[in-house]
């Protein structure tokens, strides 16, 4: 059970980041990104492509060769990269949908399709295969009872600095206080001088750039695959919706909770030979809470009606 609770706390990290990134778009745009599975993949190949030794040509077919960089630059490179990409998803589409006017609904069928697109743009240059970052194998230790390897102790100190960093940044920044008034009223913070364009740019490349970092951490702990951003992508959607949607705090928490909660299921007796049914112990459990607090653990009342 200490061992699930170990790995329940690394999948937490990963579901924490990519729900606080999902969250913090929603709060800003009231976007429902389904696509955002996608850029927590990017950030993994990106990684793989900066890092891959130069001769490896089973990535991205043998029309590019990677690129053979140093892992922690080809990291910081994939998560810019990553930010970039959702900067441009907002200048040449989403902006110009919300300009439009275009309704809510249109716009969720809108990430659902660029979702498709991009996720099998992934299996055409990436293939299908499994593939490994090109890092030294390491033993697993035991760390005040939990056992995981040293490379995976550093990811979670780093996703628990990276949730710190978020939560100051949000709560006694001048961006962060901004990001809360467009997120409470785009009209009012625009009547205040605030360029809510600018902070919904921002929003977009924070967002992303913390789902490539949540991507890479991913595939640190277990591997990159084309479609792994789907893979986890309804644990994002639960931990955000657990938390409190559009609240960044309470997606830190009900992340954690989540990936504890999906882990630790494992050991129970009844799921012995059933380990595929971990996920819906979770979300099992999830839908219970909401029942008895539908707005999640920090959300509040008045942004769910």
């Amino acid at each position: 059970m200490l061992d699930q609770l170990g790995n329940g706390l690394l999948l937490g990290i990963i579901i924490s980041v990519a729900s606080v990134a999902l969250s913090l778009l929603y709060g800003v745009t009231r976007i429902v990104n389904f696509a955002h599975g996608e850029i927590i993949a990017l950030g993994a190949i990106a990684t793989l492509f900066f890092s891959s030794p130069i001769d490896y040509r089973v990535l991205f077919l043998d029309k590019f060769s990677p690129l053979g960089l140093n892992f922690a630059l080809s990291c910081i490179l994939a998560v810019i990269i990553c930010g970039l990409f959702g900067g441009l998803l907002e200048l040449i589409l989403f902006r110009p949908l919300r300009k439009g006017n275009v309704g809510n609904i249109a716009v969720l069928v809108v990430t659902i399709g660029l979702s498709i697109f991009i996720r099998h743009l992934y299996l055409l240059f990436a293939t299908g295969k499994v593939q490994n970052f090109p890092l030294e194998l390491q033993r697993r230790q035991t760390y005040l009872f939990f056992d995981m390897t040293p490379r995976n102790l550093k990811v979670l100190i780093a996703g628990i600095l990276v949730m710190i960093l978020i939560g100051l940044l949000l709560t006694y920044t001048k961006l962060g206080k901004a990001m809360r008034a467009v997120r409470d009223s785009e009209e009012l913070s625009s009547v205040s001088g605030i360029n809510s364009d600018n902070i919904i740019l921002i929003t977009w490349i924070s967002s992303s750039m913390l789902a490539g970092l949540a991507g890479v951490f991913q595939a640190i702990i277990n591997d990159v695959r084309w479609n792994m951003g789907f893979l986890i992508l309804l644990l994002i959607f639960a931990g955000t919706v657990l938390g409190g949607i559009g609240t960044s705090f309470g997606a830190m928490v009900g992340g954690f909770i989540i990936g504890i909660l999906v882990q630790v299921s494992v050991g129970l007796p009844f799921m012995e030979g059933h380990t595929e049914a971990k996920n819906a112990v979770a979300l099992g459990i999830m839908i219970v809470i909401l029942l008895f607090r539908p707005q999640g653990i920090f959300g509040q009342k008045e942004r769910i009606s």
